[in-house]
């Protein structure tokens, strides 16, 4: 069988859809991938006649890969299946038309079973973790058990950077150490991740040190490689496995990385590992500087003094810091958000890394925002699947606050600009305060992952 998966132009490469091209080649099926503008897609679908087409969506694309893929429902034939968060959270998306199939979580071993049972000519309507119509009929499949995470195999890089040499000679690659994550922020997708495997399995699993190791060992002999980023929500969260990891990669590997951390979790033992390790900086997510919008609303369970802590062990270190905060949370109010600009100008990121909080199908916080009647749960008005667009709430200072989420980033490196983004702010937004927004944080994340 023939696999095509079509993306959109990325940054990080899509490691989701490298891991199922890995397990789909190794079942003897042929796979490629195209970015998604129709004329590219039309091009490809052409020349590669593929049997399945496969798209990856999160909330905000899903309008783009539906529209694209009823364009080429029209011209070819092919069964289209749809994964990614979206259709995990939001199953009606099965009902749009031209969508023949979603999967729900996982999908290595639910793809497979797929693509093998159209080969063999056989029905494949009653394969775990996916929705299918059949005759008008929505067959609803159950969920299998989460599988053994060293037991799968490394993602196929070569799918992409064979055929988009920006990725491939990219100076930094990505990589995932762990999937799943044992907290449960209510603006993540994990506590529903969590609900939906009850009973099949551990959720949070993290790769061994050697099985990791391996894959990076991999990817430094065969690719152009300055700085690895570990894209996990949490990276080395258990302390002991943090000590073997970092005397491994210093010996084996020996090159810079950046990844995710928690503000509760780090202390002294935790930083210096890291820093032995070889880490060039950590991101931290503050959110907000209010402490209940943290911990009531967006339910962090870490306080303003453990952020201190955490940035103060961080900079003894001589580590480099990003901070995640979000802008427009429901709750909260512009003079909130004021406050979290100013946790930062204390904190002196090297780059405040700005969202604006989108209301995701499924979570705890997306529904909360519908009872609150800040949202009409028509997700179709969620445009980006970005959090850097606009805010889709029925929000106080809606517009002052997407303007200050596009002035944030220079704000906070420069206070004495303060005075004069408050005067700025009250104007329509407008495309010279995202080319600011934009141009600024590529700066910063250029100094961020600088060697």
């Amino acid at each position: 069988m023939k696999i095509l998966f079509i993306i959109k132009d990325f940054i990080v490469e899509p490691l989701g859809i490298m891991y199922l091209s890995t397990v789909l080649k190794s079942a003897g099926h042929r796979v490629d991938v195209v970015k998604g503008d129709i004329e590219n897609a039309e091009d490809e679908v052409r020349d590669f006649s593929p049997d399945i087409i496969a798209y990856s969506i999160m909330t905000g694309d899903h309008i783009f890969f539906r529209d694209l893929n009823l364009k080429l429902k029209d011209k070819f034939k092919f069964i289209a299946i749809f994964g990614g968060s979206h259709p995990t959270f939001f199953n009606e998306f099965i009902n749009e038309k031209g969508v023949d199939v979603i999967c729900i979580g996982e999908g290595e071993e639910a793809i497979v079973e797929l693509a093998n049972r159209l080969k063999e000519g056989r029905n494949f309507t009653d394969i775990s973790n996916l929705w299918i119509k059949d005759k008008g009929e929505i067959i609803k499949n159950s969920i299998r058990p989460l599988a053994d995470i060293n037991s799968i195999p490394f993602p196929d890089r070569e799918l992409v950077y064979s055929k988009y040499s920006n990725a491939r000679n990219n100076r930094i690659k990505n990589l995932i150490g762990v999937r799943g994550c044992p907290y449960n922020c209510s603006f993540c997708y994990n506590h529903r991740l969590k609900e939906i495997y009850r009973g099949k399995g551990q959720y949070a699993r993290i790769r061994s040190v050697d099985n990791l190791i391996q894959e990076i060992l991999e990817l430094k002999n065969k690719y152009p490689l300055e700085v690895l980023y570990f894209q996990d929500d949490t990276f080395g969260v258990d302390t002991d496995w943090l000590e073997e990891f970092s005397k491994k990669y210093k010996k084996i590997i020996n090159l810079p990385f950046h990844c995710n951390q928690r503000a509760d979790l780090l202390n002294e033992k935790r930083v210096r590992l890291l820093k032995e390790a070889g880490c060039l900086g950590v991101s931290m997510a503050i959110e907000t500087a209010n402490n209940y919008l943290r911990n009531q609303i967006l339910e962090k369970n870490i306080t303003r003094e453990q952020i201190f802590q955490a940035v103060k062990f961080i900079k003894k270190a001589g580590l480099r810091l990003r901070t995640y905060n979000i802008l427009g949370i429901p709750s909260g109010s512009l003079k909130d958000d004021f406050e979290t600009l100013k946790l930062n100008i204390l904190l002196k990121p090297d780059l405040p890394y700005v969202t604006i909080y989108q209301p995701y199908p499924g979570t705890k916080l997306g529904d909360l925002c519908i009872r609150m009647g800040l949202y009409n749960g028509d997700y179709d008005k969620i445009l980006e699947a970005s959090y850097f667009g606009e805010s889709p709430l029925n929000i106080p200072d809606r517009n002052k606050v997407n303007n200050l989420h596009k002035l944030f980033n220079l704000t906070v490196s420069f206070p004495l600009l303060t005075p004069l983004t408050k005067v700025l702010i009250c104007l329509p937004p407008n495309a010279l305060f995202k080319k600011i927004h934009s141009f600024w944080r590529g700066r910063l994340n250029e100094k961020l992952y600088k060697t």
